[in-house]
């Protein structure tokens, strides 16, 4: 039967005994300069996926990595000995070819239980577009693999807000399910915005203002959120609306020119009416010689772009935290990668973990810096997009059709 609150069905729906299952996963990690993956929780994490598919007469595993063109667009390769050593004593092989006669001949030359790891969709220029599910279902990865399996589960809960074929190609034709991962996810997802978890806030940070923005105008509409915290380079975007920084503040934001400018008119008309359900810094840490924290109002920033969020600032947001019952966080609060400027980002961490609410973090760099610290919170997303998709009311297209194959296969 489909899940109850989702409406899609789990492996619990299926005996994968004796079956031939295609996995979609999310392999996707930041590469070391030789192309290697430097972070190991979005391989590891599938282990009880796999580990529940060992009476399976064919375990076949795909997944992305960067995107076509780009300098993270590598095989797959250490990928899949990273998995090998995830899931020992299970088998791990992989095939560099996806969809050619060596990728068949290694898909059924596979015994029961062991798992073969195929070579990155993105190297196909059909699955770094994203198109309908119907049309995904025609393209040549689908119409190859497709046959040679019983059963697709998507596990890649990270690019369910994407509907590129890989993703939600293989629920238009075969039997479909949602894998642990996604199972886990939607759980907290759904825990996360449970209309008793109130006040609930969100904490967003991060350079990437359009996400924001997009966020913050939603939740704020829909009333899905008491509150918003704003840390990162984006909250300079928000003090600038205000008048309270220069417009060199924002030179740490990822969007310039014109497309800044049109964030910037988009946050005036969101200020004009939620402004006061808007938190933004009063003090923020500034490079000079070192670690130095000045008000909103200080001159300083025209020329030294803010790295963090200062003390006043976390203490705030701390209160605003330890007071709620629901805190989701995305984006870091400051320049995480150096020691210096990271107290904001930690500081709200550990506020997280103290406080009673449910709390669940959003992937990406926050995730990362909570898991190294293993700071004890209610979930860390293995997703970014997906979880400021699924916080902005927007549908994720690799869930929605697996309600669609729910229902498409019911007996």
């Amino acid at each position: 039967m489909a899940n109850d609150v989702g409406g899609f069905k789990t492996m619990r729906d299926f005996d994968f005994t004796g079956k031939k299952v295609l996995i979609r996963c999310d392999f996707n990690s930041p590469l070391g300069e030789k192309g290697e993956p430097l972070e190991f929780m979005r391989i590891r994490v599938y282990k009880p996926t796999f580990s529940a598919l060992k009476g399976a007469a064919k375990i076949v595993a795909i997944s992305h990595q960067g995107r076509k063109g780009q300098d993270d667009c590598v095989t797959l390769r250490k990928h899949a000995e990273i998995l090998g050593q995830a899931l020992e004593p299970q088998k791990v092989i992989f095939c560099d070819d996806l969809t050619g006669a060596k990728a068949m001949a290694a898909i059924d030359a596979l015994r029961p239980g062991e798992v073969l790891v195929l070579e990155n969709t993105r190297f196909l220029d059909e699955d770094n577009e994203n198109m309908e599910p119907e049309k995904g279902a025609e393209t040549s990865l689908v119409k190859a693999l497709a046959p040679k399996f019983d059963i697709f589960i998507n596990d890649a809960f990270s690019v369910s807000h994407r509907s590129q074929p890989s993703v939600t190609g293989f629920s238009v034709v075969l039997p479909a399910c949602a894998g642990m991962v996604i199972e886990k996810e939607m759980d907290a997802m759904y825990r996360a915005v449970e209309k008793g978890r109130r006040p609930s806030v969100y904490v967003i940070g991060g350079s990437k203002l359009k996400e924001v923005v997009k966020v913050v105008e939603t939740t704020l509409q829909k009333n899905t959120v008491d509150k918003i915290l704003v840390g990162g380079a984006v909250a300079q975007a928000f003090l600038h609306v205000r008048g309270l920084v220069p417009r060199e503040a924002c030179a740490a934001i990822s969007e310039k020119g014109e497309e800044l400018d049109k964030l910037l008119d988009k946050i005036k008309k969101i200020e004009a009416v939620f402004k006061d359900r808007i938190e933004l810094p009063i003090d923020i840490a500034i490079s000079y010689g070192g670690r130095e924290e000045v008000l909103v109002s200080d001159k300083k920033l025209a020329k030294y772009p803010p790295v963090d969020i200062g003390s006043k600032t976390i203490a705030v947001y701390t209160e605003e935290i330890m007071r709620s019952r629901a805190v989701l966080s995305k984006g870091p609060m400051g320049m995480y990668e150096n020691p210096t400027f990271l107290k904001g980002t930690v500081k709200i961490l550990f506020a997280m973990e103290r406080s009673k609410a449910y709390t669940l973090i959003g992937g990406g760099h926050m995730g990362n810096v909570a898991f190294d610290l293993g700071i004890a919170v209610d979930h860390i997303s293995t997703a970014g997009g997906a979880v400021l998709a699924f916080m902005s009311g927007e549908k994720l297209p690799g869930i929605e059709i697996l309600k669609v194959n729910a229902k498409k296969f019911a007996k």
